[in-house]
């Protein structure tokens, strides 16, 4: 059977000298697994489609359960992700994070949209990474059925009183009831609200919001914390943008 879409390059692995094996987020497909024989080679026609990050138009081939490329277009390589290698590793690990998310064969269009948004932001460097990855994080998980409770206490509905974050129950605390959860952290007002925007904005208005340098990072390490939580481990390419980070020359 043959048949046709526009997808994404979540990750890629060789196979032998000269095939790859990708994973591609295709529009009204979902994930799907998938054969590119010779891609390796130089002059192959395969090339550039098969590399991680880019989108493009493929055509598919599948014989049982096997699925082969036969073709490809590329629409979109994000190329100014390889001249920052922070915000290259960056790239890796929402890709990682989105191929986590999703199930084989499901239609995940929004997940799509919101993966390319973050890519054209990271390859223009249009948004901060410091912006673009806990409001990537957080958003995926919202839409993959992971939002958490953030509208007051998750045991009695308090809304005024000093409010804590529990990864593990999955939203907000009060005083009170915090003892319930042993990793429940306070969350300031401004990161509270950033978290609200983030998973109730319009898509096209995701990255529109700003921190200061304090609360920023505490979003960023409630949204982290949030997101191991929910996948139950770490993943590698989150570790590898951390040294990246921890390496790049302070502005």
């Amino acid at each position: 059977m043959e048949f046709s879409a526009r997808g994404l390059v979540l990750s890629e692995r060789t196979v032998g000298d000269w095939d790859k094996s990708l994973v591609l987020l295709c529009e009204g497909i979902g994930k799907i697994s998938v054969w590119a024989k010779g891609a390796k080679r130089v002059k192959s026609p395969l090339l550039g489609a098969s590399a991680l990050f880019t989108f493009g138009s493929y055509s598919f081939e599948r014989k049982g359960e096997r699925i082969t490329v036969e073709s490809a277009q590329v629409e979109e390589s994000f190329f100014g992700l390889r001249t920052d290698l922070e915000a290259l590793a960056l790239a890796a690990y929402l890709c990682e994070l989105c191929k986590t998310l999703c199930a084989e064969q499901q239609e995940e269009d929004d997940l799509l949209r919101l993966t390319l948004n973050a890519l054209f932001a990271l390859s223009k460097a249009s948004v901060p990474k410091e912006i673009v990855k806990p409001a990537f994080e957080l958003r995926s998980l919202a839409q993959s059925g992971f939002l958490p409770a953030l509208n007051g206490c998750l045991d009695c509905g308090e809304q005024q009183a000093a409010l804590f974050f529990s990864a593990l129950q999955g939203g907000l605390l009060c005083e009170r009831h915090r003892a319930a959860a042993r990793d429940a952290v306070a969350v300031s007002p401004a990161v509270l609200a950033a978290m609200r925007y983030i998973c109730s904005c319009e898509a096209k208005k995701l990255y529109a919001f700003r921190l200061p340098k304090e609360p920023l990072k505490e979003l960023t390490d409630l949204c982290e914390i949030y997101t191991t939580t929910m996948l139950g481990m770490e993943l590698p390419t989150l570790r590898f943008y951390r040294s990246m980070a921890a390496a790049a020359p302070i502005d």
